[in-house]
């Protein structure tokens, strides 16, 4: 059975990186995986100051990741629907991860899939302009083969 994984984090690119999954998926009669890396921050706070403002933070990036997991869901559900239908199995995984690239190529090759899908790009943050997308990072690293969908 072929096995795809799909790297899905809730941006605007979501919907589009899914749709081409199923397409493979039908096309290849394979199983499809959706995973998803939470990335965890650890902060060493030294004042009261620092504190309440990393509690702000906190809260809004707890609303974002609530918001991605959201759409990420609604993106899952209308796939295992399609996919169902035709008698094909879907997955979601969610997991914590430090190194979202690293850790979707460890994922793939660990669970023996065929081929990985994602996005071009994500949600465009200065900080992935500067380090280089995780997409970019998948493609040069991964073992498994990988699609990228624009």
């Amino acid at each position: 059975m072929f096995k795809i994984l799909v790297a899905i984090e809730g941006s605007d690119s979501c919907s589009k990186v899914a749709k081409k999954a199923q397409e493979m998926a039908l096309l290849c009669k394979g199983d499809v995986t959706f995973l998803t890396i939470l990335s965890p921050e650890f902060k060493v706070l030294t004042s009261i100051d620092d504190y309440n403002k990393e509690n702000e933070l906190m809260e809004k990036r707890k609303k974002e990741t609530d918001k991605a997991l959201e759409i990420c869901s609604m993106v899952y559900g209308q796939c295992e629907l399609t996919l169902g239908e035709k008698g094909l199995k879907t997955k979601r995984v969610v997991k914590e991860g430090n190194n979202p690239a690293r850790n979707i190529c460890d994922y793939a090759e660990e669970n023996d899939f065929d081929l990985v899908v994602l996005a071009d790009k994500g949600n465009n943050s200065m900080k992935d302009i500067l380090l280089g997308s995780t997409t970019e990072k998948v493609v040069r690293h991964s073992n498994v083969s990988v699609l990228v969908v624009k």
